[in-house]
């Protein structure tokens, strides 16, 4: 293996510098793939929001966007979804204005029947409703399960698990059970938020609808 690994590093450093010029073509290839499967995606997305119950304005859905029934999902304005969404909609979802979610998001709003007629679970869906509220940050690799509240100026960060309620303007991290590390400045929020100072694509300042 070692040697193989030299042999490599060899390669890489002596025999391909001189004819790195020719893989241009491969570059090119690979250029219009993924500029033209980000346009796919974009024009998906635009379908997919024209098919929601709510669509409020300036909403953006980036990157790859997977929901069942999504006449059940209610975006308020202003709401920004991330790369590789993943949402169970059956239940309902309510997301507030000025809400913004990272990537790889999962939210379920149904469940199997664990105390049904057969094990480990029968065919029964449990449907309970999420509500996220405005201005929420989520961050990456949030799962959020049926019947969760996420309250107004709230923030999940990386790998947190919604379980039951997220209380207004709390700042959490990790896993369940939930660890509220902080809250939010209460007299900022209020102005910000009295005020209409919201931001858009990447903390960026809005811009006017």
């Amino acid at each position: 293996m070692s040697v193989a690994i030299r042999f490599a590093d060899w390669a890489l450093d002596k025999l391909l510098p001189p004819v790195r010029w020719l893989l241009f073509p491969f570059f090119i290839a690979f250029w219009v793939k993924e500029h033209l499967g980000m346009a796919v995606l974009l024009l998906s997305n635009e379908f997919i929001k024209s098919r929601l119950g709510q669509c409020g304005p300036g909403v953006r859905i980036h990157g790859r966007f997977r929901a069942t029934l999504p006449e059940r999902i209610f975006l308020g304005a202003n709401v920004h979804i991330n790369e590789n969404a993943y949402i169970r909609a059956e239940g309902g979802l309510y997301i507030g204005d000025n809400t913004h979610i990272s990537r790889n998001l999962v939210i379920y709003t149904t469940n199997h029947q664990y105390e049904g007629s057969l094990l480990p679970y029968d065919s029964t869906k449990i449907l309970k409703p999420v509500h996220i509220g405005r201005n929420v940050w989520i961050g990456i690799n949030v799962a959020i399960t049926p019947g969760v509240t996420i309250g107004d100026g709230a923030s999940h960060w990386h790998g947190h698990r919604g379980f039951l309620r997220m209380s207004h303007q709390a700042l959490s991290w990790g896993t369940a059970p939930q660890q509220v590390l902080k809250m939010r400045d209460m007299d900022r929020y209020n102005h910000l938020d009295a005020t209409n100072q919201y931001s858009g694509m990447s903390g960026f300042p809005k811009h006017p609808f």
